[in-house]
């Protein structure tokens, strides 16, 4: 018979507390999200946006919490795709040299930093390691001269392993100058904090999910030589992110800055509201001149199509988006006009608001 002694039952029961406090951890759907759970060369994923979550505080957070966003619907769909960096332009690889600077290319369309300018062949360009997820840098061709702009330091969306409680920062950026054209550049500061987890709820399913909350501050700076004008603008905004695992892109995401929020999340085919060309159209409706202005700003909406439509100019000046007009067309009229004489210099936006359709389009006051 066993000599059983004290000692023998305390080492016996922390080993038994200890198992059953991983079981307990394990039960919960508490993920981690790693290198594996990013996009792939060759993924195509499929996303719906809307510029509106009704009635859900998609800020609310916690342990063990829900998030229920079963009743969003797409105002338009959207696909992304993931492509090897060896495929893309070859001066480009110059500055993204495949797998070393970057492993994973998108197709992008944001870039306007510099207003007017018109590019081809629009990439971002990103790092997925074992460490972390970079955001490396964008290239875009401009008269048939490459520019590859790589960040003078990545921004890190993402730092793996990604689990409930971690938080980290980041600080990239670059400067960008073309003669006879202007200059661009961006400093960004990123904070990632994970402040949740759970489970999430959208038209595509259910998912266990971590959820991620990154404040992001940014100064642009763009200077136009044509007009002899140049701007520096403060940015806040807050990216929240639902991330789950073997989904390459975060299954929801808001975006919120100052007046504008956007939700992207992941989905199948379905019909929505608007499609890619509606929005083009959309956008295309509303005209904005002079861009740069003075005195006066005449906005040209043709109404007929969408009714009534409330306008608001949005100054960039101060440390957040502020309202600093509004108004509104009725029904078949198609003109407005703003005096500018009191707003001071810097870039604004103008938002129509048209049967819940939203176009915003940047102007800068001289």
């Amino acid at each position: 018979m066993k000599n059983f002694t004290k000692s023998n039952f305390n080492s016996k029961f922390a080993y038994v507390l200890t198992l059953l406090l991983f079981i307990s951890i394990a039960s919960t759907g508490q993920i981690s999200v790693t290198t594996n759970d990013m996009p792939n060369i060759g993924d195509t994923i499929r996303l719906s946006t809307n510029v509106t979550t009704g009635n859900i505080d998609y800020t609310l957070t916690g342990e063990n919490y829900t998030w229920d966003f079963s009743s969003l619907f797409p105002l338009v769909q959207t696909v992304d795709t993931f492509l090897s960096v060896s495929s893309v332009p070859f001066l480009y690889q110059l500055v993204f040299i495949p797998n070393i600077v970057a492993n994973l290319a998108q197709p992008y369309s944001g870039f306007d930093l510099i207003p007017g300018l018109d590019i081809d062949d629009p990439f971002r360009f990103y790092m997925n390691s074992n460490s972390t997820y970079k955001d490396v840098g964008f290239a875009v061709t401009f008269n048939s001269i490459p520019l590859p702009i790589k960040f003078d330091s990545p921004d890190i969306i993402y730092d793996f392993p990604v689990n409930y409680g971690n938080a980290d920062s980041s600080f990239s950026g670059f400067e960008l100058g073309l003669a006879g054209l202007g200059f661009a550049g961006i400093d960004r500061k990123r904070v990632n904090n994970v402040d949740g987890w759970g489970t999430v709820i959208t038209p595509y399913g259910t998912f266990d999910a971590l959820r991620v909350k990154s404040q992001v501050t940014e100064s642009d700076t763009i200077y136009i030589d044509s007009i002899g004008f140049g701007t520096t603008i403060e940015r806040n905004y807050i990216e929240y992110k639902w991330l789950g695992n073997d989904l390459g892109l975060p299954i929801l995401q808001v975006t919120e800055e100052g007046p504008v929020v956007t939700i992207a999340y992941l989905d199948s085919i379905r019909n929505p509201i608007t499609t890619v060309k509606d929005i083009e159209t959309a956008e295309s409706s509303m005209n904005i001149f002079p861009n740069p202005a003075r005195d006066k700003l005449t906005i040209i909406l043709f109404n007929d199509k969408f009714g009534p439509a409330d306008i608001a100019l949005f100054s960039t000046t101060g440390i957040k988006f502020a309202e600093v007009f509004n108004g509104n067309i009725q029904s078949g009229e198609y003109a407005f006009k703003i005096r500018m004489n009191e707003l001071p210099a810097g870039l604004y936006f103008v938002k129509a608001v048209l049967n819940d359709r939203t176009i915003t389009q940047k102007i800068i006051i001289e």
